[in-house]
């Protein structure tokens, strides 16, 4: 063998070490889709298998089918992880849920365990239709008889996991209108005004359920 040709083979060696080393190197990535995929698990553990959940399950993790989308789950690509708030409301789903299943009087368990499975429902109804994971737009306005007045906070609370009593949040705009976008569920929704007084007004607190249309309009009655 020529000096050229064993100094060629010597690169090649070397060359296919680098490459073996690289691969042992090399970590796989984080699964973007792994918290979800544990939440929905979770769920699926305290509530059983439903449609429901599967439907959520499918949207969530794959995305429903979209005009031009892959005809099979086989040649389909995982959906983009669903938004941080979405996430965060199903884990507080796993907590309620775990939380509903200690309660010994069944009656309690069980309404308790419905809240859950209708926030998973209006969650599903809401993947299905528009293909994965979103954040709805909610429009607020607040009206006193037929004219629209200005000015008013807005705070909205989600509703479902009552069992954890969750935090009033403040809509960063004033009215009118005041918008904000809400994972799918139910909702608490009021808004407050301090007077020349100095005195705070409130209107009612009305629920709205927030999925399955393109954004949802809501007015606040003020008395």
């Amino acid at each position: 063998m020529s000096r050229t040709s064993r100094f060629k083979a010597i690169m090649r060696l070397a060359l296919c070490l680098m490459l073996v080393r690289q691969a042992g190197w090399a970590k796989p990535g984080a699964d973007p889709l792994a918290p979800t995929r544990a939440a929905l698990d979770a769920l699926q553990s305290c509530l059983g298998a439903s449609a429901a959940l599967s439907t959520l399950r499918k949207g969530l993790l794959w995305g429903w089918p979209r005009p031009g989308a892959p005809p099979t789950l086989h040649e389909a690509v995982p959906a983009p992880p669903p938004p941080p708030e979405y996430l965060e409301n199903l884990d507080v789903d796993v907590k309620a849920c775990q939380a509903a299943a200690t309660i010994q009087d069944e009656e309690q368990r069980g309404v308790a365990l419905g809240t859950i499975r209708k926030d998973i429902e209006i969650k599903a109804d809401d993947c299905h239709k528009f293909g994965m994971g979103r954040k709805v737009p909610l429009v607020i306005r607040t009206v006193r008889g037929d004219k629209v007045e200005s000015g008013w906070e807005v705070f909205y609370k989600w509703s479902c996991a009552s069992l954890l009593q969750p935090q009033e949040v403040r809509v960063p705009q004033l009215t009118s209108p005041a918008s904000v976008e809400l994972p799918p569920g139910v909702y608490s929704v009021r808004a407050q005004k301090r007077d020349a007084s100095n005195q705070v007004r409130t209107t009612s607190a009305v629920t709205v359920v927030v999925g399955s249309v393109q954004w949802v309009p809501l007015e606040l009655a003020i008395p």
